[in-house]
């Protein structure tokens, strides 16, 4: 019997031994899982900014191309304006009917090329307009004060760009 209590107690001791590891590793497991938790939660916060920084930096690009786009096709139309500044004055030199109909047909062309791109020719009749018109000249002209005069050479815009201010001359 000496020998049952023995191992009786042995075992109770045991028993406690075994009953206080486990709460000693259930906090352990606690606090490994709130690591792991905050770990979690940081990655995926780092994880949602960069989503959001790659989907602005998508924008950003898309919205880039489109600009360079606009600038280039501007710039290449810019360079055609002077063509159709001689083509006008060749009209306007013209004697010959014929010669001036067939003058009038390229400049058509040239006109109808460039509506694909949006390019219209500036309206320059009216009072003048500082974000349209370029004066170059005044005349004195009560009766037209503030008004387009006379049109030296032709504005163009694409949109709501201007591509090239009308020059004018306008009364005062």
């Amino acid at each position: 019997m000496a020998d049952e209590t023995k191992e009786t107690k042995e075992v109770q001791e045991e028993d406690v031994t075994i009953e206080k590891e486990p709460k000693k590793d259930s906090k352990k497991k606690a606090e490994k899982k709130n690591a792991q938790q905050e770990k979690y939660d940081t990655l995926y916060n780092q994880f949602i900014r960069l989503q959001a920084d790659f989907d602005n930096y998508k924008k950003r690009n898309a919205s880039l191309a489109t600009s360079m786009y606009n600038d280039g096709v501007n710039d290449a139309i810019a360079a055609i304006l002077p063509t159709i500044d001689s083509i006008d004055m060749a009209i306007n030199a013209q004697k010959d009917e014929e010669h001036k109909k067939g003058l009038e047909l390229v400049k058509k062309a040239f006109m109808d090329a460039l509506k694909k791109f949006d390019v219209e020719e500036i309206d320059a009749q009216g009072d003048f307009n500082p974000n349209l018109h370029e004066a170059v000249m005044s005349k004195d002209d009560p009766d037209n004060a503030g008004k387009v005069i006379q049109v030296l050479r032709a504005g163009y815009k694409r949109g709501d760009k201007v591509l090239r201010h009308t020059m004018c001359v306008v009364g005062q």
